[in-house]
């Protein structure tokens, strides 16, 4: 499992660059425009504008000059489209695709995160993520839940990776701010006219640290933030809540993003090829409809006197270091990998295993159908807004009016 154990902050100008760090080694590259704010996760109080009744879908105004895009399946239960005009509760799934392009996917399934759960306001149960193994563990876990939550949540509640082995007082904490948040969102929805941006009238909703230490404050341990201010409002946070979590203003002689090179890894995700340790090379080939990545071992095998590594070996190292680069790149598509042949069926389980244990952190779906006939190992990864490379160039660019 992925432990972020280091945020760093890097403030500019039009955005924020937000680098999570696992033991010096860059695991995401988060760029945040303040003229292009994600509004993923956001609640909006909408207004239907038209349903397509082919598509079993509807489009919805939320008052960002583009409409939402609703699927029936997210409509949580209701048998029948209301009238147009009609308000809607929901929240942003994905950004649109920008100037010209999607607008924005909504559900009606709305999910409020914690650090530790998820409330679902409109669901039930308990549910678990995926990497909360064990029957005892999800067993104990929902005695906590039972025992010290059950009332102030009123919905269906999922447990994050992060919850395992955390105590019902953690739990509990968490429930209640989550409960604090939601109660702050639902009267907002009583009292506002649609179509409203619900999360830009909560504080902290949009802060993309504050999200950050959210999703990573259980393994986090330090914050470096290149902005004295942000810095010190970030620390006297920290000191409000009891958070263990230390803040350091970077103010040294070298940039923040050289801090773990940081950049340095940047450059190594822009490039086509990256060499592994070993002297493996691993390249990248995105097209406009498939993204090849080739495994080449040839400049690894037998050199400065190593004897020939094992096909299975080679793909072993190359596979986690996979799984960073389409993470940290943020490549989405059909992918194709051109392992090293394998000619075992035992080795290849053993690729596979190695892959989807790398992958499993990814915040971004992904599907891994396996080798194909012909060798090559087949995936898909949703599409979470534009690449790496984009966002990078688009900063280069003037910012919105």
């Amino acid at each position: 499992m992925t432990r972020i154990d280091r945020l760093i902050c890097h403030v500019m100008p039009n955005a924020f660059l937000l680098a999570l760090v696992e033991q010096g080694r860059l695991v995401d590259l988060q760029i945040v425009r303040r003229d292009r704010p994600s509004r993923v996760e956001s609640i909006f109080l909408g207004r239907l504008e038209r349903v397509m009744p082919d598509l079993d879908a509807a489009f919805v105004d939320i008052g960002i000059g583009k409409s939402g895009f609703l699927r029936a399946e997210d409509r949580a239960g209701i048998d029948a489209w209301p009238p147009p005009g009609a308000p809607l509760l929901v929240q942003v799934r994905h950004d649109g695709d920008g100037d010209g392009g999607k607008g924005p996917r909504l559900s009606m399934n709305l999910a409020v995160t914690g650090r530790y759960l998820v409330f679902h306001p409109v669901g039930s149960g308990i549910g678990f993520s995926r990497r909360i193994e064990g029957e005892s563990e999800r067993d104990r876990l929902r005695g906590h839940l039972q025992g010290h939550v059950e009332g102030l949540l009123d919905g269906g509640l999922v447990l994050r990776t992060a919850a395992a082995g955390a105590g019902a007082e953690v739990l509990r904490a968490d429930a209640e701010r989550i409960a604090e948040r939601w109660e702050k969102l639902r009267k907002l929805a009583l009292d506002a006219a649609p179509p409203a941006d619900l999360s830009a009238r909560v504080a902290g909703e949009r802060d993309p640290i504050a999200r950050a230490l959210r999703d990573h404050g259980a393994t986090l341990e330090e914050v470096i933030i290149d902005d004295r201010a942000m810095a010190r409002a970030l620390q006297d946070q920290m000191d409000r809540l009891g958070e263990k979590i230390r803040v350091r203003w970077h103010n040294g002689p070298m940039p923040a993003l050289d801090i773990d090179d940081v950049a340095g890894q940047v450059d190594t995700a822009l490039a086509p090829r990256i060499a592994l340790e070993s002297g493996v090379e691993v390249l990248f080939e995105p097209g406009e409809t498939l993204i090849a990545i080739d495994v080449d071992s040839a400049s690894a095998g037998g050199r400065q006197g190593r004897a020939p590594r094992r096909p299975v070996e080679v793909n072993l190292e190359a596979a986690p270091a996979i799984a960073q680069q389409l993470r940290l790149r943020n490549l989405a598509g059909a992918v194709v990998i051109d392992f090293v042949t394998m000619r075992s069926s035992y080795d290849r389980d053993k690729v596979q295993a190695a892959l989807a244990e790398a992958m499993a952190d990814d915040p971004v779906p992904t599907q891994l159908y396996g080798f194909t006939r012909m060798g090559h190992f087949e995936l898909t990864r949703a599409r979470r807004g534009a690449t790496l490379a984009a966002q990078l160039e688009a900063l280069q660019q003037p910012p919105d009016e």
